[in-house]
């Protein structure tokens, strides 16, 4: 399976919300990363098929999803950032009510429903209605929605936003264990989600893609660069002013800070190994020294 975009461009009023992008994805996990605003969602919006780019094509093994049209479709799970729900509707129900919309038979849908209720963890939640559900159990719901038909692309929109740490370790793991047979791309602000499984981080900002790459190799642009440094508090004005700045804790007269610099700040200055929040602070951080 291979997902090829070519100078995929998408406007809105003038305006360009996703700027030639070309890139290939064959089956894992691809990281979507970027500030609000960069595109994220537009991108994804256009490989589910729910946006045309206004330029470019979109291919799965060199045949243009359009022309493929349904059969694309059955081919892709697609969960968006605001997944829509029919409040009255049982958890159950929801998913029965999804499941013929693609196309799968009562029979072989109710194996599916119940076999993902258990892996989101909602077989005790499955009678009741999705408006008495809390937000982290309808954001599961919409992860069980996007795996119904056992999709050969998967397309996750902050899929973990409104889940809590332990619910997010279990959802890394399902979808490191079902990556190896699909492709899946996700976006998130929530770095560690994507840390340890993805294949590749794509870095999106205003619309284009200014990296692709596995995360140790990009990792590998920040060695050197990250520091743990102990100063004086009057110090952090000077230090915000001139660097990135992640970690900060005060500590009586003093501040520990996770400094992104090129050369070695004031202080007391160790160098430390890079994390993919570095990066992404290295990328889209608004320091003078990231913008320059």
């Amino acid at each position: 399976m291979k997902l090829t975009l070519e100078n995929v461009t998408r406007t809105y009023k003038g305006r360009i919300a996703v700027d030639d992008i070309t890139c290939e994805l064959t089956p894992g996990v691809y990281g979507l990363i970027g500030p609000n605003g960069a595109g994220k969602t537009t991108l994804m919006r256009m490989l589910a098929d729910v946006l045309k780019p206004s330029r470019g094509g979109i291919a799965v093994n060199g045949e243009d999803i359009r022309r493929l049209d349904d059969r694309y479709r059955d081919l892709i799970g697609y969960l968006p950032q605001d997944c829509g729900f029919y409040s009255y509707f049982t958890a159950c129900r929801f998913l029965q009510y999804m499941a013929s919309l693609k196309g799968l038979n009562k029979r072989e849908a109710d194996i599916r429903i119940d076999e993902l209720l258990q892996s989101v963890h909602l077989q005790e939640q499955k009678h009741h209605k999705i408006g008495k559900l809390s937000g982290g159990m309808k954001r599961r719901l919409g992860i069980a929605q996007a795996l119904l038909n056992n999709p050969k692309i998967l397309i996750l929109d902050e899929p973990t936003a409104g889940l809590d740490p332990k619910e997010r370790v279990r959802f890394r793991n399902l979808l490191s264990d079902i990556s190896g047979e699909r492709i899946v791309l996700l976006s998130t602000h929530i770095i560690s989600d994507i840390e340890y499984i993805a294949k590749e981080v794509l870095l999106l900002r205003n619309g284009r893609l200014v990296k692709k790459e596995a995360p140790e190799t990009i990792l590998q642009e920040l060695s050197g660069k990250v520091w743990h440094v102990t100063a004086p508090a009057s110090e952090l004005p000077v230090l915000a002013g001139r660097y990135i700045i992640g970690n900060l804790q005060r500590r009586g007269q003093e501040i520990e800070a996770r400094v992104i610099a090129e050369q070695t700040p004031p202080g007391l200055a160790s160098l430390q190994p890079p994390r993919l929040e570095d990066i992404y602070l290295y990328y889209f951080g608004d320091s003078p020294e990231s913008e320059a």
